[in-house]
């Protein structure tokens, strides 16, 4: 019986909602059922036809440490840091393991991100020893 109560309730709550709507929001739906046809494919050829970022280990590591820290308060850098595919390997493959973590970082995010950071860092000084020696 409850269970006939609660789908009932889902089911008002729904035609409330649904009574509440505009022409413009109407609009707007039929708009977007229209247009995903063509924008779906369109997007996936986009995506799989991008060319990737050129990034160095040092900025790797920079977006890295932001996020670690915390200084990125709305996320947009590093959205556009995970966002966006790195042509060297081995920073994509940081770059993809990072975009799985989910922000604010959890204790097992955080050691994840310190092995992450550490691997990026370790790729700055293959690439310019010059700089790190000392």
């Amino acid at each position: 019986m409850r269970i006939m109560e609660r789908e009932q309730d889902v089911l008002g709550e729904w035609m409330a909602k649904a009574r509440s709507w505009t022409w413009r929001d109407v609009a707007d739906a039929a708009l977007t059922i229209a247009l995903a046809p063509v924008a779906i494919p369109i997007a996936l050829i986009v995506r799989l036809t991008e060319r990737p970022m050129e990034r160095s280990a040092e900025e790797v590591a920079h977006y890295l440490r932001a996020a670690f820290a915390g200084e990125d308060a709305q996320g947009w850098d590093w959205a556009d840091f995970v966002g966006i595919r790195i042509a060297d390997r081995e920073l994509e493959d940081i770059r993809a393991r990072a975009a799985r973590l989910a922000l604010p970082l959890t204790a097992e995010g955080a050691m994840e991100m310190r092995f992450l950071l550490a691997r990026a860092e370790r790729a700055a000084r293959r690439d310019h020893p010059e700089r790190f020696d000392s």
